[in-house]
């Protein structure tokens, strides 16, 4: 049976059939599986996740130093990792008994934080700002193996924690079967600081004021919209990563495999893609350093009119575009194995932004846009050339 499994593997690997059908294949075998089977496969798929988050962070480095000597061996592992690990998430969306749906709310009244830490393993965070005086949590659950919903009920709420003291929330789920859609209510009062750790999930929030605000995903999208954000910090393996309409100090930014988006006014920006196009559209004269890096997919840059520029763009085997007009000094240069242009604009101006942008296959452009004062009057959306990354 083992080498029928190995066998359905490798031809979802070469593509002759889809991961889904795969799936259906391996259940086949798998119809009458031994109950410490089935119990050994659920322990083990949450600490293989665990540790695929903790390689996240660290791995993008070592990855980015080998592509430089060599691409495609690290390419392609890197394309392996990911991908065995987003299957091992959607296995885990896979039946496994009955299945027992409800919802629950957590809810602390007279309570403004200002530190807010979560920690899920499968399901979406969201925060909302909210007219209440305290902070509310809605619990959409749906938990796998259960007998009824009062077991389920009973279950959920001796394994999470919705703690609220001092000025710090402490919201975190520890059963590993189920999945759990929150959202968060807090008051519209600027909070200080929020950090956000999922393991199979997608994190959106809206319209808060936040210092220093940390996400860290290893399957999902991660958006932040019409927010002031002082630091931002983000990273997922598998999803996109858009911070649309937001102000900030600092953005770093970076997925494995997505797109990753930022739109508004923005002192420095750091955004990475090793797989999925790379957009820094700066909104205000604020903007002074932005530094863009991919592999495989393009990079955009859009800066206001009035801004003086300067930077350096690179690429292996795509193209570096400029404006047409404005440039005092570009200096060229084009080897086996790169192309490389060095460029400072003709203005002087108060506003100076630095870029330093890299790609390996794709393309790099550098464009400006007119600049408006209300550019929050209405949500701006990426250039329709990213739609439906």
């Amino acid at each position: 049976m083992n080498e029928e499994k190995k066998r359905i593997l490798e031809m979802v690997e070469a593509g002759l059939i889809s991961a889904s059908e795969g799936l259906t294949l391996l259940e086949a075998l798998d119809k009458e599986p031994a109950q410490q089977a089935r119990k050994e496969r659920k322990d083990h798929f949450f600490d293989e996740l665990v540790s695929f988050g903790q390689k996240l962070s660290g791995s993008w480095e070592k990855q980015s130093d080998q592509s430089t000597g060599s691409s495609s061996q690290p390419k392609d592992k890197l394309f392996q990792f990911v991908q065995s690990a987003v299957q091992k998430l959607k296995d885990f969306e896979f039946p496994l008994g009955k299945t027992v749906e409800f919802s629950h709310t957590f809810q602390e009244n007279d309570f403004s934080p200002q530190r807010i830490k979560a920690e899920t393993a499968s399901g979406s965070f969201t925060i909302k700002p909210w007219q209440g005086s305290g902070v509310k949590a809605e619990c959409y659950v749906k938990m796998y193996g259960a007998d009824n919903e009062d077991e389920a009920r009973e279950s959920f709420i001796k394994n999470s924690v919705f703690y609220a003291r001092e000025d710090k929330l402490s919201f975190s789920v520890g059963l590993k079967l189920m999945k759990v859609d929150t959202v968060l209510y807090v008051p519209e009062a600027a909070v200080k600081d929020i950090s956000v750790k999922l393991f199979n999930g997608s994190f959106n929030m809206r319209d808060l004021d936040v210092q220093n605000l940390e996400v860290k995903t290893a399957n999902g999208k991660i958006e932040i919209k019409g927010s002031k954000v002082g630091e931002f910090e983000g990273e997922t393996g598998n999803g996109q990563i858009y911070f649309i309409d937001c102000e900030g100090r600092k953005v770093e930014a970076s997925s494995f495999n997505g797109a990753v988006h930022v739109v508004g006014s923005v002192g420095y920006t750091e955004i990475k893609s090793f797989n999925g196009n790379v957009l820094c559209d700066l909104k205000s004269d604020a903007a002074h350093t932005v530094k863009a890096q991919a592999v495989t997919g393009n990079i955009e840059v859009y800066v206001p009119d009035h801004m003086a520029m300067k930077g350096i763009l690179r690429t292996n085997l795509g193209s570096l575009q400029l404006p047409e007009s404005g440039m005092k000094k570009v200096i060229e240069k084009e080897e086996m194995v790169q192309k490389l242009v060095r460029f400072e604009s003709e203005k002087e101006a108060l506003g100076q932004v630095v870029i330093e942008a890299e790609t390996k296959t794709g393309s790099v452009s550098v464009k400006t846009t007119a600049f408006h004062e209300n550019h929050n009057d209405k949500e701006s959306e990426p250039p329709s050339i990213f739609e439906g990354e």
